[in-house]
């Protein structure tokens, strides 16, 4: 018998952020998420604050400090947050401008968003993965192919 988990990829989702603000994108596969991955990955090097993009320069990757890997990754993850829902957004609810009117989801304005509300790009980036992180816990769901040995025999 094989147990699988329910895949819910398939479709737009919508992710409550708290305070009324939830913001919808449409699906995206997973060649999607690992090209933006790599490219949040390299727009992270390059943006990096110059004393770390200085060590980075001039020290060997092993010689680098654990908070070099924490500053890249923090890096990346709210530019993969960024990419996903510039490219896959559909729309937010509970973000206004100054003078009241619905915030458009646009670049800028999710700059400006993430910038005000630093705590949420952590929430965004969960909700963005958390069905891939689901379908790679998973693991391999494919038979073992005929004449393959197995523990049991």
């Amino acid at each position: 018998m094989v147990l699988r988990l329910q895949r819910r990829l398939g479709g737009a989702r919508e992710i409550p952020l708290g305070y009324g603000v939830t913001v919808s994108h449409r699906v995206f596969g997973y060649a999607d998420l690992r090209e933006a991955e790599a490219t949040a990955m390299r727009l992270a090097r390059q943006t990096l604050p110059a004393a770390r993009a200085f060590d980075a320069e001039c020290l060997d990757d092993e010689d680098l400090g654990p908070e070099h890997d924490e500053a890249l990754r923090g890096q990346a993850a709210r530019h993969l947050v960024k990419l996903l829902l510039t490219r896959f957004g559909t729309g937010w609810s509970g973000v206004e401008t100054e003078d009241g009117a619905a915030a458009p989801l646009t670049a800028d304005y999710l700059d400006a968003f993430l910038d005000t509300f630093p705590g949420v790009a952590s929430s965004l980036h969960a909700g963005l993965l958390s069905p891939w992180v689901a379908l790679e816990q998973e693991g391999n769901v494919s038979a073992p192919l005929p004449g393959t040995a197995t523990a049991e025999g």
